[in-house]
């Protein structure tokens, strides 16, 4: 079990960090807004977002460019990342209106540039075997 934990495929890891920052920035101002959670609670606080979106540009630096230098040299999934990087920040910065459509762009972006890395480096492994 504990071995286990410690294989997690990165794009695996950063594909479920990025599809769970979009559900959060989708579900938590919907359920402010029909005071199903408090405003002051802590899935609403921007300390977190900070956080989730810090901790995905690590696991991102980590698999997208480690997978381009080592394996496919494919612009796509990185700058697909940076793309999303930059809804998520605008998103952030954003607090009336737009913001949760960019931070949910940017995160299924993200989210979509880790499927597409994993492709690409199932594909080069299969060409290479």
């Amino acid at each position: 079990m504990i071995k286990s934990l410690f294989n997690i495929n990165a794009d695996s890891a950063g594909f479920f960090t990025s599809l769970l920052c979009a559900i959060h920035c989708s579900a938590v101002p919907v359920l402010v807004s029909m005071g199903l959670l408090s405003s002051s609670t802590w899935l609403h606080n921007h300390a977190i977002d900070w956080l989730v979106i810090g901790l995905g540009i690590v696991i991102a630096s980590y698999s997208l460019v480690g997978d381009f230098i080592r394996k496919h040299r494919s612009l796509l999934p990185v700058s697909l990342a940076g793309i999303g990087f930059a809804f998520l920040l605008l998103g952030m910065i954003e607090h009336h209106g737009w913001m949760l459509v960019f931070s949910v762009t940017g995160g299924l972006m993200v989210a979509t540039s880790h499927i597409i890395n994993h492709k690409l480096g199932r594909v080069i492994l299969l060409k290479n075997s």
